[in-house]
């Protein structure tokens, strides 16, 4: 069918507004398993250490009515350590930016710096469980 001489359409006005939905969808996964179990703590070196132990094998434990008791042996703990690793996003955002109305977020700087937030927890994730050796 065609289009009738003269007629304006969507398609070649001008001037017609935009239909831009004010949410940003995060397409990302962002699943860290072992970095959200993970305990937490402070370090006040660049070498931070902690110590393991572990219960010994269970075994068969009867005694004799009346025996004469002997203290066991015990293994020490297993000291060990690795060192601090430095990660780091850069967000730069200009005055101008921050202060036009953008869709999806009220705050461009405030919006980059939780994104590169969740990319630095996604990269801690990756280096938290690859098999690699500590370096300085």
């Amino acid at each position: 069918m065609a289009v009738p001489t003269n007629t304006v359409t969507a398609h070649s006005a001008i001037g017609n507004r935009e239909d831009l939905v004010n949410i940003i969808y995060d397409i990302s996964p962002m699943d860290t398993p072992f970095l959200s179990e993970a305990s937490r703590g402070s370090a006040k070196a660049v070498y931070h250490e902690w110590q393991t132990d572990a219960l010994e094998a269970a075994a068969a434990n009867r005694q004799i009515e009346g025996d004469d008791a002997t203290a066991n042996t015990f293994a020490a703990t297993t000291r060990v350590g690795n060192y601090l690793q430095i990660s780091r996003k850069i967000v730069s955002t200009s005055a101008t930016q921050r202060a036009v109305d953008s869709a999806g977020r009220s705050d461009e700087f405030a919006y980059q710096t939780a994104k590169r937030g969740r990319e630095i927890k996604r990269d801690m994730e990756f280096a938290l469980t690859r098999n690699q050796a500590s370096s300085a």
